[in-house]
């Protein structure tokens, strides 16, 4: 029998990681990635990488639970190998000034309230939450998988799909990993963005990782940067960067204003 012939469009984070699931469940598949741009012009090249998740309305928390906790699991065996440097995956101590009790406090480690020492940090609030959780520098994750892709005989092709039907006769399955691309890929004009622009900086004094609660404010020391945030603007399909909101995000984070 012939081996199946499998495309993953998109190579991203999910499109990278999506591939490499294929081949350690079905080896005996030809795995083909196609996408317009790889590492370093990802989106995911410029993620901060942390893993929390955010609460979907539209999916049943339990499945959601599920989800976060394969993947943390996933990546804490990475991050407990001799891999977990060059792939870029350590594990992080993180403040949260926030009350509410998550969905997925039970997975994290050590998740417990902040003291009252440590919330002198933070005087606006009146609550918060401390926890161990897992942390991937992007950049490296994505060699890395592109590494053990390789290696698996993965082929990759820089090529813009742009009709999923092009692929149709090629290949036996099409897996969709354009992200926003799909957009315009299959006309999901419900798909639209949420644009997130973030600020690298070199600052290694910085060790203690902070995220307000909305989740919109974070301090997120990385391997070799600190990552800045964030921003959510909806419907921005702008590529390049503010250089207003880069300087509004230094000064907030170390009160250069």
């Amino acid at each position: 029998m012939a081996a199946l012939k499998v495309a993953v469009v998109g190579a991203g984070v999910i499109g990278l990681s999506t591939a490499l699931c294929i081949m350690e469940t079905c080896p005996n598949c030809s795995v083909t990635i196609l996408s317009e741009q790889f590492s370093p012009n990802t989106t995911s090249d410029v993620a901060a990488g942390m893993l929390i998740p955010h609460t979907y309305p539209d999916t049943p928390i339990h499945v959601q639970k599920q989800w976060f906790k394969e993947t943390f699991t996933y990546l804490f065996a990475i991050s407990n190998s001799a891999e977990a440097s060059e792939a870029g995956i350590h594990l992080v101590f993180k403040n949260t000034p926030k009350e509410e009790l998550p969905f997925w406090s039970d997975v994290v480690l050590g998740f417990r309230p902040m003291s009252k020492a440590e919330l002198q940090k933070f005087p606006q609030h009146q609550s918060g939450q401390a926890f161990t959780t897992l942390k991937c520098d992007c950049p490296p994750y994505l060699l890395w998988l592109e590494k053990r892709l390789k290696a698996a005989g993965v082929q990759m092709y820089t090529r813009k799909v742009a009709d999923l039907w092009e692929l149709h006769g090629k290949y036996d399955i099409i897996v969709n990993c354009a992200g926003i691309g799909a957009h315009q890929l299959v006309g999901d004009k419900k798909l639209l963005p949420i644009r997130g622009q973030v600020l690298k900086v070199h600052a290694p004094w910085v060790k203690n990782f902070i995220r307000d609660g909305d989740g919109l404010t974070y301090i997120y020391p990385g391997i070799h940067r600190i990552t800045l945030g964030g921003t959510r603007e909806k419907e921005n399909w702008t590529l390049s960067p503010d250089p207003v909101v880069s300087h509004l995000a230094s000064s907030c984070h170390f009160g250069k204003a």
